[in-house]
């Protein structure tokens, strides 16, 4: 891998660093032209679905540039997943590690010690906003590596978390705009899975790069397929597109939501169930388990191990479903999830798009479901309006607004699915291209035959 680290990458250096340190054979789309204005020193907004191949955009270019590439990134478990990746990269490891409350003392030390060198054997340093925002003696560590040269560049991992607009908004992530101020010639590279115009408009102003070159790719994931199904709280969901059954099953929504999963997937398919608290995480994931369906929880409340236990454990194979809370989110990249069901409706169509998006990373067949029940929409209604810190007027109507345009995405029973996904996104779509892989445009299609 040395060979790569000493002057300026060739175009085939960044093939063949391709081929032999991460095993692609080629680009995705927009993948190597993000790499070659980065690895320019431009800075750069990368737009890409979950599942294009944001990662390789910034990690591949710190494996050709000289110096540390510092990377900023919302979720611990997101940071810790990538870094262990990384460290086990096949053929190549590659020197990466993160600082968090997390960190172990004795690798805390390690990691502070190659900071210091003259030339770090580190490539990539995770961090968390929060981290970079409280520590002053990591900003100190970052001026003496641009001093010494070796500091290659940032990125802004999840940067729809800068912009209020954003349907993740997080304080610390608006103070990352103080890095164009400490190191203005330091390029930038900022990274989201989903974001309007508006959100992008506006993270470039929050960061300070406002000349940063723009790479996006279609909304459109041509191996989803999407539907909205009836949560009927009070005892019938219409089950009528699942390809094995048209019954009407009985029962509450947790039923609703077994005979669902049991009828339409083998107890080996890999499937995340969205959860709007973290009571419902644990109480769909036990039911669904209590019923012979391999599943767990995973949210916030519970400590970090045991977290790590059940994302290894998914890693692993061992468990089938991960019940998981809307907020926070699962961090954890999975090629193989065939498919994710939104037991409570997301509040808003980005943070829809991103957690159905964990759905088919390896290209094949998954489905996207929501479970919508209006009481839902109401129990949200009410979170947004609780007094909180950083919440004020305007942001819970941009909240509101963006429930609304979720609400309407649900209720819609005849518009192309896939069709208002890509148009929320300003971009467009031709529904005769959807081949039925929505619930809607099976039903035209039924109705017209």
């Amino acid at each position: 891998m040395d060979a790569y680290l000493h002057g300026p990458p060739k175009d085939d250096q960044i093939s063949r660093a391709n081929k032999l340190i991460f095993g692609n054979d080629s680009f995705r789309k927009n993948q190597r032209e993000a790499i070659e204005a980065t690895l320019r020193g431009q800075d750069v907004f990368v737009l890409m679905p979950t599942g294009g191949g944001k990662s390789l955009c910034y990690q591949l270019p710190a494996v050709l540039s000289p110096g540390i590439t510092i990377v900023v990134s919302p979720l611990l478990s997101l940071i810790q997943d990538q870094v262990t990746s990384l460290v086990r990269n096949q053929p190549v490891g590659i020197p990466a590690a993160f600082l968090s409350s997390q960190t172990l003392a004795a690798l805390k030390k390690a990691v502070w010690r190659d900071l210091h060198r003259p030339i770090p054997t580190l490539k990539l340093l995770y961090v968390t906003p929060e981290r970079l925002a409280a520590s002053d003696s990591l900003i100190q560590v970052l001026e003496s590596l641009h001093q010494r040269g070796m500091l290659a560049r940032f990125v802004v991992d999840e940067a729809h978390c800068v912009s209020s607009w954003g349907h993740d908004f997080r304080p610390d992530y608006h103070k990352l705009g103080n890095l164009k101020d400490l190191f203005p010639s330091v390029p930038l590279m900022a990274l989201t899975a989903t974001a309007p115009q508006k959100v992008i408009d506006s993270v470039k102003k929050v960061l300070k790069i406002p000349r940063a070159q723009v790479f996006s790719m279609s909304f459109n994931r041509t191996n989803l397929s999407f539907a909205v199904l009836e949560k009927d709280l009070d005892g019938k969901v219409d089950l009528n597109l699942m390809p094995r059954s048209n019954a009407v099953v009985e029962g509450k929504a947790l039923a609703s939501l077994y005979e669902y999963i049991k009828t339409k997937y083998d107890n080996s398919v890999v499937g995340i169930v969205y959860c709007m608290t973290k009571q419902q995480s644990e109480d769909v994931a036990n039911y669904l388990f209590d019923r012979g369906i391999l599943a767990d929880f995973y949210h916030a409340g519970q400590s970090s191990s045991d977290r790590e236990l059940v994302q290894e454990a998914w890693q692993r194979g061992e468990i089938k479903v991960v019940c998981a809370t809307i907020a926070y989110g699962m961090g954890i990249d999975k090629p193989d999830v065939r498919y994710v069901i939104h037991y409570a409706v997301a509040k808003c169509v980005e943070g829809y798009y991103q957690e159905a998006g964990r759905a088919g990373r390896d290209g094949k067949p998954s489905q996207c479901t929501i479970f919508y029940n209006r009481r839902d929409v109401t129990k949200i209604k009410s979170i947004i309006n609780m007094p909180k810190k950083g919440s004020n007027a305007k942001s819970r109507a941009v909240h509101m607004e963006k429930l609304e345009k979720m609400m309407d995405y649900c209720e819609d029973d005849t518009s192309c699915r896939r069709q208002a996904l890509v148009a929320y996104f300003g971009q467009t779509f031709n529904r005769a291209d959807c081949q039925r892989t929505c619930d809607n445009c099976k039903r035209l299609i039924r109705r017209t035959n």
